[in-house]
């Protein structure tokens, strides 16, 4: 009598389900992998945005602070851009048709701002060219006479517009600053408005 044929093996069959399984989940991790790297470049450039636009707004914020150093009475620079700046303020006040004109601080002329270039208040790192320009507005005078102050006894009257030469000057100063990294050149604005006691 003729014996069966054995049935065939399943092993086989398994091992070749195992290796396609096992390809299937190598080609997904890699396609996960590559993805996230691409997010990780993504991730690292937007980061070097973020800083060099924060180094950008620093920078601005100096060109102020170094602009209200230098327009108090107390600080009276000899030489350089500090110098240029306590110039032009003097010229701004001894002339009343420039008042609201913003003026550049270094060369004197109307100012443009976000302009695309280093000044002279200008400093190197090993990693960029920083630097920012200055404009001067003088705004005139800020009136502290004739104001209203309270509703009690002794109140002064409500404002009436007046406004004398012992009033405080005001101004505008603003700050836009540059940031160069190789070809790339980020660029803010800053602007404060304060008041100097009359000279």
């Amino acid at each position: 009598m003729p014996t069966a044929s054995p049935l065939p093996s399943r092993s086989g069959q398994t091992g070749a389900i195992t290796i396609m399984v096992a390809l299937m989940l190598l080609v997904l991790l890699t396609i996960a992998a590559v993805s996230m790297s691409r997010n990780s470049f993504q991730d690292i450039v937007s980061t070097g945005f973020a800083r060099q636009a924060a180094m950008t707004r620093n920078v601005a914020d100096s060109g102020i602070e170094w602009a209200l150093y230098w327009t108090t009475l107390q600080n009276v620079p000899t030489s350089g851009s500090a110098l240029a700046l306590t110039t032009l303020e003097t010229t701004l006040l001894q002339n009343n048709n420039l008042a609201g004109i913003t003026t550049d601080i270094l060369t004197g002329g109307a100012y443009t701002p976000g302009k695309n270039q280093l000044s002279d208040l200008t400093w190197s790192s090993p990693t960029a060219t920083t630097g920012f320009t200055m404009g001067l507005t003088r705004m005139g005078k800020l009136p502290g006479t004739g104001m209203s102050q309270g509703l009690g006894a002794g109140a002064y009257s409500p404002a009436n517009g007046n406004v004398v030469a012992q009033d405080a000057d005001l101004w505008a100063i603003r700050a836009d600053s540059q940031v160069q990294q190789g070809n790339v050149v980020f660029i803010h604005g800053q602007e404060a408005w304060i008041s100097t006691p009359v000279r």
